[in-house]
This record gives structure tokens, C-alpha cells and sequence, in this order.
């Protein structure tokens, strides 16, 4: 006969029903998120899994045939789509390098009690609220080699120099690292600010009244508690630029050549460009696949 759980040393039969309808609202409740995450989530997933096993093109009238990993062999397991892998970790690194110690500067000057301090706040947020078409569009017409702004401030110093950033390799992947950067630093700042202000003030004082100097106290007190904050902002910041599409095209278009064309612009050529949809499903699957160790990681570091 099945025994009944023990509840204080005197075993009741009505546990296990209780945890079985606990269990059962908990799915009911459950249920339509996972069933929206099916639909917005899986569903394509599967379908993009299947084209990506196909030869299916725009171009080519009737159905799919089913070609098997051909797609991943030409398009994922190349050189172009190494370049364009190492394009996307120099955009996501260079940018994080540039974002996280200026935002948590900007952080830590504000939030400090000084005058027009919500004015300087508000300003900041200015970037956030632009489209990054726009941003991509505006930052091009400065870095214009005829007409823009940058080669003007250039001819201030040096009036031979003609810098012509979107003609060279590392000029236009530069500048797509500071557009990113112009684009989420505010973000970055205003994450690390609400972190900075959730700190108790007891904590500063007590380190002060121990001897602790300033750089201690942020040492041991700021950045130990603001950890957290951190590491969702690195996560996000993270997953944006990998994903970074709008501000290549607009900005270099992928060039000068291939120098700045990343994952997502490579998918974007094969399906939009060349109609190549079986092969840009392949390099979406692979981005998928490229992702998960480090969502992984994410929550494994979440869990600590």
C-alpha cells in the first residue's frame, strides 16, 4: 500500500492531492504564456529549422526540396560566415569596452546631489528616444567624407587631412562601435544609476568611519553591489549588438567590401538580396545555435 507524507511526524493522507491540484493551477495559470511563447517562439523556430533544410528561394517557383545540411556546408561552415562571426564579436566587445566604463561614470557623477542634476537626466535619455535608422542615417551624413561634420573638425587640426572613415576597414568598424555606443550609453547609465541610488548610505558611512578611502569604498561597496545590475546590463548590451542589424546597414551597409558585414547582415543578404531563403534560414539557426552557450552561462552566473 502507498504510504502517505509525514507532517510533523503524523502522516496525512490529504498531502499529496493538495500538492497535485497546486501543481495543476500552477500549469493552468501557466498555460497561456507558454502557450504564447509556443506560438511567438517555437512555432517559427521550427519552421526556420525545416527551411533551412530546403533549397527554397524566392526565385524558384513550386515547392522546396528537402536538401538536408547542404545549406549549413555552403553557407555556415565558410570562411565569409567566419569573418562575418568575428565582425559581430569585435562590434559586441569593442562596444561593451567603450559603454560600461563611461556609463558608470556618467552614473556616478549623477548621482550625486548637484544642481540641474534631473535636467542633465532628462538630456541623456534624448539618444534612447531616436530610431536607429535614424541614428545610423544622421551618423552618416557626419562621417560623409565631403560634407560631414567629422572631416571639419578634423581639418581644424590638421587642414591636409581628408579622413574618409567608411573607406577603411577598422575607420568603419570603429564607427559603428561609437554609434552603438552614442546610441546605449544613456541605457547603461541609467541602469547603473538606479543601482548606484538603491546602495544604503548607511554602508559609505560605516566604511568612512573604518578609514576606507574613496576608491575603497567603490571597490568594496559600489561594485560588489551593484554585480547584479552589471551583469544584466552586460547581458542585454550583449544580445543587442549580436543581433545588430539597423545601424551596419545604415551606417556601412556591410562595407567597405565585407569589413563590417556582420551575422545579421549576412542573413540579410542571403534572403533579401539574393532570395536565398533555405540559406539565410541556416545562418539564422546557426546565430540560434551560437547564442545558447552563453545564455547558459547567464543563468548559471544568475544563480550565484
Amino acid at each position: 500500500m502507498p504510504t502517505s507524507p509525514v507532517v510533523g511526524g503524523v502522516r496525512s493522507p490529504h498531502r499529496s492531492p493538495i500538492r497535485r491540484r497546486r501543481r495543476l493551477s500552477g500549469l493552468a495559470f501557466l498555460s497561456p504564456a507558454l502557450g504564447i511563447l509556443i506560438i511567438v517562439i517555437a512555432l517559427p523556430m521550427a519552421i526556420g529549422l525545416y527551411q533551412s533544410l530546403t533549397n527554397m528561394a524566392l526565385t524558384r517557383p513550386g515547392a522546396p526540396d528537402f536538401i538536408g545540411s547542404t545549406n549549413y556546408e555552403n553557407r555556415v561552415f565558410t570562411a565569409s560566415f567566419g569573418r562575418a562571426a568575428g565582425v559581430t564579436a569585435s562590434i559586441m566587445v569593442l562596444s561593451l569596452i567603450v559603454q560600461l566604463p563611461i556609463g558608470y561614470y556618467l552614473a556616478l557623477c549623477l548621482s550625486r546631489r548637484i544642481p540641474a542634476s534631473s535636467v542633465f537626466r532628462t538630456i541623456l535619455t534624448i539618444p534612447m528616444m531616436l530610431t536607429p535608422v535614424a541614428v545610423g542615417l544622421m551618423w552618416r551624413f557626419l562621417a560623409d567624407p565631403d560634407l560631414g561634420v567629422i572631416r571639419w573638425i578634423v581639418s581644424l587640426v590638421d587642414s591636409s587631412a581628408h579622413p574618409n572613415l567608411l573607406a577603411s576597414s577598422s575607420g568603419a568598424l570603429l564607427l559603428i562601435v561609437a554609434v552603438s555606443s552614442w546610441s546605449h550609453i544613456p541605457f547603461v547609465t541609467l541602469m547603473l544609476l538606479a543601482g548606484l541610488l538603491a546602495v544604503p548610505d548607511e554602508l559609505y558611512e560605516a566604511a568612512a568611519v573604518d578609514g576606507a578611502n574613496s576608491w575603497q569604498r567603490r571597490w568594496h561597496i559600489t561594485l560588489p553591489s551593484l554585480a547584479p545590475v552589471l551583469l544584466i546590463v552586460c547581458v542585454l548590451r550583449l544580445a543587442g549588438d549580436y543581433r545588430m542589424f539597423d545601424l551596419v546597414y545604415t551606417v556601412t551597409n556591410g562595407g567597405p567590401g565585407s569589413s563590417t558585414r556582420n551575422l545579421s547582415m549576412l542573413a540579410y543578404m542571403e534572403g533579401l538580396q539574393y532570395y536565398q531563403i533555405g540559406r539565410a534560414c541556416a545562418i539564422a539557426m546557426a546565430m540560434a545555435l551560437l547564442a545558447l552557450p552563453a545564455f547558459f552561462a547567464y543563468r548559471k552566473v544568475a544563480r550565484l
